[in-house]
């Protein structure tokens, strides 16, 4: 596989820079940064969940008669091969309390709490320890997204069975505190958004083509319906919550006010779709729309005008999960995970 390196406009990835090598044969299912942008995570089908620092080369990476060196850099070529990329640096592996393969993964923003789905399971590891904490159960369908409060007291999940769970990471209780039970169909991603730390909107993504906010704070319940035939695969927000962008199951990604739902213009035609529920991310600078495709590649849409600004080659089998880098100062730093086995940094 060789992966194409380009010229693109400011702030959005060039070229791969490294990969995150550890994992067995098998899909990266899950990607994810940690809240300071410092490390990232990735889960796989292998049962295991693997924490990185990205941007730092492995010491113990070989590279022939060339020096090594402690940062990544971005190629000089056109062309890279993938498996020619040196190694990012591994720092710890979680394996305990996961019986089937991993589906979702979040970290809290002190990065001591570890969510990850496997199955329908919620396990809760202790970053530090490696040790499970937790595990919460009650899903009747394999559980396909995770979210975490911001101080890690409040955890959610997702699953095919048509409900949410809100779960108390801190009382000793293992039943759920609520159930939300409104989608007609698999909930394919949950969010949760905060003000002042301040646990204030759960908005869910669902098959059967609703987008549904919960204003916590009101006792209140929005739907956004796309239509019937419209498959939501994923949601991702602005940093300041204001709009959306919104993936769905026939290739498109819609962008909306969430104050009122209005459609302010439509990605499509670039990115692969139709038979994987692909995620799709914003840039920390709000400029750009990233999805990975079924075709491998994963695509930055422009947020205003919907148009595609830059095109990444190199996987090759489907990317379903991408992660975009949460300072500004990083936001061409992404990292993509594909049913080829292989997560990738890109700068």
């Amino acid at each position: 596989m060789r992966a194409k390196v380009s010229d693109p406009p400011p702030h959005l990835p060039s070229a791969p820079i490294a990969r995150l090598v550890g994992h067995d044969d098998g899909p990266i299912h899950a990607v994810k940064f940690t809240s300071d942008g410092k490390y990232c995570l990735t889960a796989g089908h292998d049962r295991t969940v693997r924490l990185w620092n990205p941007l730092r080369i492995d010491p113990a990476y070989e590279y022939g008669n060339a020096a090594p060196a402690n940062d990544v850099e971005r190629p000089p070529k056109s062309e890279v091969s993938i498996d020619a990329l040196p190694h990012a640096l591994p720092i710890q592996v979680y394996s305990d309390g996961h019986s089937y393969p991993i589906s979702a993964i979040d970290i809290d923003d002190s990065s001591t709490t570890l969510l990850s789905a496997t199955d329908k399971t919620l396990v809760v590891t202790d970053v530090l320890t490696r040790k499970v904490k937790r595990r919460f159960q009650g899903h009747t369908g394999r559980i396909n997204s995770v979210a975490t409060s911001a101080d890690g007291g409040i955890f959610l999940s997702a699953s095919y069975d048509g409900t949410v769970r809100i779960w108390d990471g801190r009382s000793f209780s293992t039943a759920p505190v609520q159930t939300l039970s409104d989608a007609t169909d698999s909930v394919s991603s949950v969010t949760i958004l905060e003000k002042k730390n301040e646990l204030c909107e759960i908005v869910t993504s669902s098959i059967d083509g609703r987008l549904r906010t919960y204003d916590l704070r009101r006792g209140l319940m929005s739907e956004d319906d796309l239509g019937k035939n419209l498959a939501l695969t994923s949601f991702a927000h602005t940093s300041d919550g204001l709009r959306g962008a919104i993936s769905c199951l026939n290739g498109a990604i819609h962008v909306t006010d969430r104050s009122d739902g209005t459609l302010l213009n439509t990605c499509f035609g670039s990115h692969t779709a139709g038979r994987y529920s692909l995620e799709c991310k914003v840039t920390a600078d709000d400029q750009f729309v990233v999805s990975g495709s079924e075709d491998g590649s994963i695509v930055f849409y422009d947020f205003a005008s919907g148009c595609v600004a830059q095109t990444l080659e190199g996987h090759g089998k489907a990317t379903c999960t991408v992660a975009v880098h949460p300072n500004k100062a990083n936001s061409s730093v992404t990292v993509s995970g594909s049913y080829d086995g292989n997560a990738v940094v890109w700068r």
